[in-house]
């Protein structure tokens, strides 16, 4: 029997892939990463995302099972990014479920969580109590998933058993949870902090007994049927606190303000797991705690990263509360937003961090005009897109007229934004929030420091302002134009904000071995950025007229250009065409060399990994700009034909660069942000006072000479009120009139008459 286990890298899918294969059966792992407990000739990895059907038809192959353990479980990273765990929790079992009906497997076990009785108003509950609509955002994703479940079940007979877990503890357990945070505490000398009394109660269970429980579910009884596996004792937060401290014979219980939207106390009952599985958690929660420190001090310690030096500022208290502004164009804002929120929940796992599309937030015309408008220029009126950059971006009057219609169209509706979240520091990985949140600094009316995290290597007039207390570089390269811009002091080069994975060493052999790809030859990687755009079409032609054995085009979100050009070279054995990914450290450790469109951060990714790069394909806008910079500083070749690009691909291929481990040892940004240092300066109030006052004269001054020097006034006013001159001259002259009348019939009789006497 073989098993399909997503999520088996992890904590609780590692210790079912050891319990499968204690009891006879072959287990296979789907998951981001590789396991660090098997190695892949123990058990065959299949490295992809529950999100990417591809990768889920891959390790389904000749599966007869499937536990589905994938998802993202912390809540701090619930509530960082909710798109992505809704994504994960919710798309991806409905993505797992496809996956499993259309390879024909008779079985899926799904993992879901007993937080999902968290709103029920009884005290005791079990499998057959009603369930309310959840309040929380992860037992939403997690409830979203079991009603997939029922429906295939229902729908496709596709069996199907759902397990409710308990909060699990035990080796291997993941930072962030409570056993391991009060655990690392106590071995820190850190008080252990508990919000609130403690005395609210919850039902653990260690994760071996856990394990054998899931297994047990795929025998024949546990089809079509919903299991609680909890343990039996009731443990309120402050006796685990006591017992961990117990355990190691040090640390001291504090308390603090109570946390809002907890989980109220609840007795999960597991009695139907032991009745038809014969599972019961069998490990005392003393005896689990004191296992899993047994473990974690036989693990090695690391030592913590020395930041930086930092830029001259006044420091501030350190943030509880951060917000990231990102925006829905394309990946490359969302993706770095992704990253720093993950990196800000490692780096210090009390903070609370969210992530918000400021244009969905903002909505309205605003939305329209920046995300459509900007879908629209890039996929089918590129001139207007040089256009419009050209006005908006080279020429410093409109420029400065952008600035001031974004503050005054945008202000007051980000500032409501900023105020509903109340955060300490406000962390920008999209220009046009940049713009605004510098304005808002300046003008005094945003009292918390703002930062701006720039992926571009030039042309940073929106994404770098004198009011933002302290912008993150990727190249430091960028440091200068910054500077010139912001003033002195204003940029740190730090780490990119990227995946953890492109700073893990990874050879290209390992690569192209976890993706199934030629493991001798040139490969070249094609992106066209998250939305797919630019001459991918002309950049696949140039590749396959080299020596490369294989070119990947990614189309990213753009499926229809994905199955165009799965039409269209349907029968290329050289070349493959995928969608959105999220495994580009691989590919890109895998390749020779990138053609890319779009700039940002994929450029520097490809540079880590020893990855040449070439942009190719779009180069209009600040794309033009960035190719120039790129040239300049030898950091990518550009082409701006097909043919340029044939020689470039040619030179790049005869030369591949070796990967660059220099910027892992770079700041993080995430530690700049969290020591919170504020450096703006606001405007004087007599300045804000000035300029509004300067405003206004213009404005007048400007009316009031349109209106002295012609006659246009008149007539707006006189067409708007109806009004008719009347004027009467008493003279002995002979008088000549001229008349100017209105074009067309007269409005009425008076105009006819008047005119009948003249």
């Amino acid at each position: 029997m073989r098993v399909l286990v997503t999520g088996g890298s992890g904590f609780i899918g590692s210790h079912v892939v050891d319990r499968l294969l204690s009891a006879g059966v072959i287990p296979r792992i789907l998951d981001l990463v590789p396991s660090p407990y098997h190695s892949a000739h123990d058990v065959e990895t299949i490295l992809g995302s529950v999100t990417d059907p591809a990768a889920i038809d891959r390790a389904t192959d000749d599966c007869d099972a499937l536990i589905h353990l994938a998802a993202v479980a912390d809540v701090g990273q619930v509530h960082a990014s909710p798109g992505h765990a809704e994504e994960t929790n919710a798309r991806g079992t409905l993505a797992v479920l496809e996956g499993v009906r259309r390879a024909g497997i008779g079985r899926l076990v799904y993992g879901s969580t007993i937080w999902v009785y968290s709103d029920c108003p009884e005290h005791v509950v079990d499998e057959e109590a009603p369930i309310p609509s959840p309040r929380h955002l992860y037992t939403a994703t997690k409830l979203a998933g079991e009603h997939y479940c029922r429906s295939y079940a229902e729908h496709y007979a596709l069996p199907c058993t759902i397990l409710r877990f308990g909060i699990p503890y035990g080796t291997r357990a993941r930072d962030g949870a409570v056993v391991p945070n009060f655990a690392r505490a106590a071995m820190a000398g850190e008080p252990l902090n508990i919000a609130g009394s403690g005395l609210q109660s919850r039902q653990f269970v260690y994760v071996e007994d856990l394990a054998e429980g899931v297994v047990a579910a795929l025998q024949p009884a546990a089809t079509n049927r919903v299991y609680n596996l909890a343990g039996d004792e009731s443990v309120t937060v402050l006796e685990v606190a006591e017992t961990v401290r117990d355990v190691l014979g040090e640390g001291r219980v504090v308390h603090s303000e109570v946390r809002g939207q907890d989980f109220p106390s609840k007795y999960v009952s597991s009695e139907r797991a032991r009745a038809e599985l014969g599972w019961e958690a069998k490990t005392a929660f003393g005896v689990g705690v004191r296992r899993y420190v047994e473990w974690l001090r036989a693990q090695p310690q690391q030592e913590p990263a020395e930041p930086g030096p930092a830029a001259p500022a006044a420091p501030v208290a350190a943030p509880s509360r951060v917000l990231i502004l990102t925006a829905d164009i394309g990946a490359g804002h969302d993706a770095p937003a992704r990253a720093l929120a993950a990196e800000l929940s490692a780096e210090r796992p009390g903070v609370q961090v969210a992530v918000v599309d400021c244009l969905a937030a903002i909505g309205g015309l605003v939305q329209r005009l920046l995300r459509d408008g900007s879908w629209f220029m890039f996929r089918r009126a590129r001139w207007l897109f040089e256009v419009q950059y050209f006005f908006f971006a080279r020429l410093a009057p409109t420029r400065w007229l952008l600035r001031r219609l974004g503050y005054l169209l945008t202000g007051r509706r980000l500032l409501r934004l900023i105020r509903a979240h109340d955060p300490d520091v406000v962390l920008s990985t999209y220009p046009g929030a940049t713009e605004v949140l510098g304005e808002l600094r300046r003008r005094r009316r945003l009292d918390v420091p703002a930062f701006s995290a720039i992926t571009d290597l030039a042309g940073l007039f929106y994404w770098a302002h004198p009011g933002i207390d302290l912008h993150f570089v990727i190249h430091e390269e960028s440091i200068e134009e910054v500077e010139r811009i912001a003033g002195p002091g204003s940029v740190r080069w730090a780490r990119p904000p990227t995946s953890p994975d492109f700073f893990r060493q990874r050879s290209q052999a390992e690569a192209r071995r976890a993706l199934r790809l030629p493991e001798e030859g040139r490969i070249v990687v094609i992106s066209g950025g998250g939305w797919g755009v630019g001459d991918l079409p002309g950049a696949i032609e140039a590749a396959l007229e080299t020596d490369a054995v294989m070119a990947i085009c990614i189309a990213g979100r753009n499926e229809a250009l994905g199955r165009r050009l799965g039409k269209r070279y349907g029968a290329e054995p050289r070349l493959r065409v995928i969608g959105f990914t999220d495994r580009m450290g691989d590919l890109l450790a895998a390749a020779d060399v990138l053609v890319h469109s779009t700039a940002g951060l994929t450029v520097l990714e490809a540079q880590i990994r020893g990855c040449r790069v070439i942009s190719y394909g779009f180069g209009v806008g600040h794309i033009r700009v960035n190719n120039r910079a790129y040239e300049r500083f030898g950091l990518a070749q550009t082409a701006h034909s097909r043919e340029e690009l044939g020689r470039a691909l040619r030179r790049a291929l005869a030369d591949r660069r070796e990967p660059n481990p220099a910027f892992a040892r770079l700041p993080s940004p995430a530690r700049l942000v969290l020591e919170a240092r504020q450096r703006t300066q606001p405007l004087p109030a007599w300045r804000l006072r000035l300029a509004r006052l300067a405003t206004v004269t213009a404005t007048v001054l400007v009316i009031l000479g349109w209106g002295l020097s012609t006659d246009d006034p008149y007539a707006v006013v006189s067409t708007v009120l109806d009004l008719h001159p009347t004027t009467a001259v008493a003279t002995s002259r002979s008088l000549t009139s001229l008349v100017r009348t209105p074009r067309g019939r007269p409005r009425g009789d008076r105009h006819r008459h008047s005119a009948s006497r003249w």
